[in-house]
Formats: C-alpha cells, sequence, structure tokens
C-alpha cells in the first residue's frame, strides 16, 4: 500500500487537527474483523498489520499499513471491518468517527475523493497479490520480501517465518524450505524469530524473466 503521497499529505495537514490523536502501543488490536465500526483510521507514524481468516480459520496477511495510510474506511459504507487490524510497532493514529466525516464531507467535501482514492488502491493491491500467486514459488517468496524491506524500510523484517506463511499464503514448510536454501547461499539470516535480507540485488534477480 502506498505510503504519504500528495493527496494524504493534504488530508493529514487538513484535517487531523479535527480526529481523536491516539498512541497505540505494539499488539494491540485496532478493529477485528467482522465488527461493526463506528469509524476508520490514518496512521501518523507506525506499523499496522492487515489480516484477513476465512470460514476455514487460515489467517492471511493482506497487508502491513504504514504512516499515511488510511485504514478501515469501509465502515462509512455501513460495511463490518473485512480485516483485523494489529498494531505491529508502538504507533501514531487519527480516529475519524462516521459522525465526525459526515459533519468534514459538508465542509470538505473533496474528502469523499480521498477516501475512494484509498479504497482504489486497496483493490489494486489484491490484483496485485492475485497476480503475484501466478509466478514461481521463489519469485513469490523473493517479491513479497522486497516488499517488506521497503514497508520497514530496513533489511530487518519483522516477522516469523509463520507470519510470512500467512503473508504469502504458501505453506510453512514452503517457506521453511526456500528460506533455508537461501541462508545457505548467503542470501537471508533467520535470527531471533526475524529474517535479515542480506542480498537484496540476488532476491531481485528471481523477479527476472524466467
Amino acid at each position: 500500500m502506498k505510503s504519504i503521497d500528495s493527496q494524504q499529505k493534504h488530508f493529514i495537514e487538513s484535517y487531523i487537527k479535527h480526529a481523536d490523536r491516539k498512541f497505540i502501543r505494539k499488539k494491540n488490536i485496532l478493529y477485528q474483523q467482522g465488527d461493526l465500526g463506528q469509524g476508520f483510521y490514518l496512521i501518523q507514524d507506525g506499523l499496522v498489520k492487515i489480516t484477513t481468516t476465512d470460514f476455514k480459520k487460515n489467517t492471511r496477511i493482506l497487508d502491513i499499513a504504514t504512516s499515511g495510510t488510511l485504514i478501515g474506511e469501509q465502515v462509512l459504507n455501513g460495511m463490518p471491518y473485512f480485516s483485523t487490524a494489529t498494531v505491529i510497532k508502538d504507533s501514531v493514529l487519527y480516529y475519524f468517527s462516521i459522525d465526525l466525516y459526515n459533519k468534514l464531507i459538508q465542509e470538505h467535501p473533496e474528502i469523499k475523493n480521498l477516501i475512494a482514492n484509498s479504497i482504489i488502491e486497496k483493490v489494486k493491491l489484491l490484483l496485485s497479490v492475485i497476480n503475484v500467486k501466478s509466478i514461481s514459488i521463489e519469485r513469490q517468496i523473493a517479491y513479497c520480501l522486497l516488499k517488506l524491506m521497503i514497508i520497514f524500510k530496513n533489511n530487518e523484517i519483522s516477522l516469523t517465518q509463520q507470519e510470512l506463511s500467512d503473508y504469502t499464503g504458501l505453506t510453512r514448510i514452503t517457506i521453511y524450505k526456500v528460506l533455508k536454501k537461501w541462508e545457505e547461499e548467503g542470501l537471508v539470516q533467520i535470527k531471533n524469530r526475524k529474517i535479515y535480507i542480506l542480498k537484496a540485488d540476488l532476491l531481485n534477480d528471481y523477479l527476472g524473466p524466467n
């Protein structure tokens, strides 16, 4: 998901003074899938894991939302949250209640476009996930690790192998086998329940032509 762009920056500068500022510590849940929410969030600074659970109780990480991202805005259409949002780094967020949103759009109708664009970006994200599933397993994992490097802004990926499995939709055993191979080749290192990218350029080679 995109971080702060010009529209989101405008949103932050113009409207957060009306919202409820919250400091949320790591591991706290903002909302859960299926809940009927009363508002949405803007992440000013932090990281939030967005997950969904299917009818078989399988969990999938849809995204790691970063600073400048709107989350939970589907409640504006009267829909329940379609995902669960868990803070994975101490974060500063702004909470916009539905009532506040309805008041703001009376004076600032352009907010509707900002929300619509945010939802469009989420649809694009889901489509990219579908497209990634059509390539080889190693390319899928390389793509996801490089994407996570951008999200975490570091070569240290604070996800366990199980969470990477949830993120990619691949099995835990598949993730283990590929990472073990790459660790032996010096591309990555697994340490303290984290994944360290040692040679991003070689991972990027996996994204080349088949």
